[in-house]
């Protein structure tokens, strides 16, 4: 069998392994067919994407542009390697190449929906706004072209974000998620709140419930004064990674507002550190609290606080796809659903721009029910 023979049977192995789901299997048979057939841009295609897959992205970048360069009307390999420079941070560079693809194609609606994920990105909002125009005209009904769009607008946006966004968003960043967050962005906001919980608050709960535990960074902090100490998290894979601590003694995935309404334990505080800027407007999720907080249990979060819109009182969908909260609405929705706003402070929260944001930190007791004096 010739080399050239040869790299075509690794080449079509590779395939059927990377469709089966074994995708180290794959990755080696990409590379054994490129030792017999150099440069060939359909290997180094599929090589780049299986270390995609691999989140090897940094590892994936060089094939895809080898790749492009020997054949630059790869439709895939525009929207690959677009999709790993945004994932490295290579924003212009991710941007070149969804520009190339739509120069291609222009009713190419993925490649009009990343781009303006990279230039919202960039603060272009302007020119994001376009592009989101652009890609909901050719996908009708896009539920997160549409939240995306909703946040460059300057209104209040819908109540709620997707909870594909949400899950897909932490599922992504699981992996590294610490390491940017803690790390790069300096984000002290789970140690902070806990650290300055009211003197008046119990040395010691009974039962301890940390809302979108992310990776477990409260965990550790408050597990020696929890007696059970549970988290919920929307995403799979954040889940993971908080029970691999082995500081829970349970972690559910779940939507924390269905959670509540469900389980029947009580919890004597809960802890929600960077949680409602995911979350949006906040009824339905203290009424669900209410249910399972008795009197004289404890609720402290963190918020990214705004001044009242032309809504006033009402949370505002950011350029950042985060919410911001009004005081006046948080302190509203609190006292509505029969908590008693015991104190809150401004802190920083972690690196914005490469500067301190400032978020708000509040600390408020389930109010004691009044007795039937009748």
């Amino acid at each position: 069998m010739s080399d050239i023979e040869q790299a075509k049977s690794l080449f079509s192995q590779g395939i059927a392994l990377f469709e089966n789901g074994d995708l180290q299997a794959a990755h080696d048979s990409f590379e054994q067919a490129l030792v017999l057939a150099p440069q060939r841009p359909s290997v180094l295609l599929n090589l780049g994407i299986t270390r995609m897959q691999l989140g090897r992205w940094e590892d994936a970048a060089e094939p895809l542009q080898l790749s492009l360069a020997g054949d630059p009307q790869q439709v895939d390999g525009w929207v690959a390697l677009g999709m790993v420079c945004n994932r490295l941070g290579q924003l212009p560079q991710a941007l070149h190449a969804y520009q190339q693809l739509l120069q291609m194609d222009e009713q190419h609606a993925l490649a009009w929906g990343e781009s303006a994920n990279v230039l919202r990105e960039m603060n272009r909002y302007e020119e994001a706004a376009r592009h989101y125009q652009r890609a909901l005209a050719l996908q009708p009904g896009h539920e997160l072209y549409a939240y995306y769009l909703s946040a460059l607008g300057g209104e209040g946006g819908p109540a709620h974000p997707p909870p594909q966004y949400v899950q897909g968003l932490f599922d992504q960043y699981a992996e590294d998620f610490e390491d940017h967050l803690v790390d790069a962005l300096q984000y002290r906001g789970h140690s902070h709140l806990i650290k300055h919980l009211p003197t008046e608050a119990a040395e010691r709960f009974e039962h301890v419930l940390d809302l979108g535990c992310g990776t477990g960074l409260c965990g550790p902090l408050i597990r020696s004064r929890a007696g059970q100490l549970w988290g919920i998290d929307l995403a799979a894979a954040m889940v993971e990674k908080s029970r691999q601590l082995g500081v829970y003694d349970q972690v559910r995935q779940a939507d924390c507002t269905q959670f509540l309404r469900d389980c029947p334990q009580d919890w004597d505080l809960v802890l929600a550190a960077d949680v409602f800027i995911y979350v949006g407007a906040l009824e339905e999720l203290f009424g669900a609290l209410s249910l399972r907080m008795p009197p004289g249990s404890w609720l402290a979060f963190t918020a990214e606080s705004c001044e009242d819109s032309t809504e006033p009182g009402q949370p505002r969908l950011l350029a950042s796809l985060r919410y911001a909260h009004p005081l006046s609405y948080l302190q509203n929705v609190a006292k509505c659903y029969g908590f008693v706003w015991r104190s809150h402070h401004t802190a920083p929260l972690r690196l914005d721009q490469g500067q301190p944001m400032q978020a708000l930190y509040a600390y408020l007791q389930r109010m004691p029910q009044v007795a039937d004096t009748k």
